[in-house]
């Protein structure tokens, strides 16, 4: 058995899901093999990939700190998520977002999405009040945005030198998904395949950005034509497709 875990967008998701993707991965299952999507979205993940009918094996969400089942009569169900401690660290990098990028922080638990703003302290119609991120007692992930890649890029490494020791700040483009410390996709994945028995040698990884680094430097790293640079240099091959994907594992999978 061979597990190829796929980011969604930018990857698998580019204009939507096309009809020779839909096609491999239905082969791709069907030989006994496990296809699933890491993304750094969140539940609602599971919502988008159930409307777009597109069946597969696992969900991991925000970076892996969600594990979403997709079987049966459980598909939809939490079978695992993250749950950090709120130190003052959600009040801390919203105040920073947003008095340095003029951007708000999402703060993620299960199924529950807040939004501060430093620039709104006494929030309003889109925003909570600020004074109220202290009494957020767990979170799963934080998410935000700069204007361009590269504010992002300064942003992501100011709040791994202040918070690091709470959170892992992980660029993707211009967004930015915060999940708890010691969590990002290759964890994830790793976590998934101890679960059913799959070695780590048997485990590909599929992504076109940076917070999909982890997982494509720890597995068998492939990365889509579209992928950034440093991405490409980390991965073992370059593909246009998922389906182009598959068929190399598949043959691989064929020799003797």
């Amino acid at each position: 058995m061979v597990i190829l875990a796929s980011d969604y967008d930018g990857t698998l998701n580019r204009g939507g899901i096309s009809a020779e993707d839909r096609a491999a991965v239905a082969r791709f299952r069907k030989a006994g093999n496990l296809f699933g999507i890491v993304t750094g979205r969140d539940y609602w993940m599971y919502e988008t990939v159930r409307e777009a009918d597109f069946a597969l094996d696992f969900i991991l969400a925000m970076n892996g700190a969600m594990l979403i089942s997709t079987d049966g009569d459980r598909a939809g169900e939490i079978l695992r998520c993250e749950e950090k401690k709120n130190d003052g660290c959600i009040r801390a990098i919203a105040e920073h977002v947003g008095k340095n990028y003029n951007h708000s922080v999402d703060t993620v638990f299960y199924r529950e999405r807040i939004r501060f703003h430093a620039r709104h302290p006494e929030g309003n119609d889109r925003y909570s009040p600020l004074c109220c991120a202290d009494e957020v007692p767990l979170f799963s992930q934080l998410n935000t945005r700069c204007d361009n890649d590269a504010d992002a890029a300064r942003c992501v490494k100011e709040i791994n030198e202040r918070w690091g020791g709470t959170v892992n700040a992980l660029q993707n483009g211009n967004c930015i998904d915060i999940p708890p410390a010691g969590i990002d996709k290759g964890e994830g994945v790793a976590r998934f395949a101890r679960s059913v028995g799959v070695p780590e040698e048997n485990v590909f990884c599929a992504g076109d950005n940076m917070n999909d680094y982890a997982m494509i430097a720890r597995f068998r790293g492939l990365a889509v034509e579209n992928a950034v640079p440093d991405l490409k240099a980390a991965a073992e091959a370059v593909f246009p497709s998922i389906a182009a994907m598959i068929g190399f594992i598949m043959d691989l999978a064929d020799r003797p």
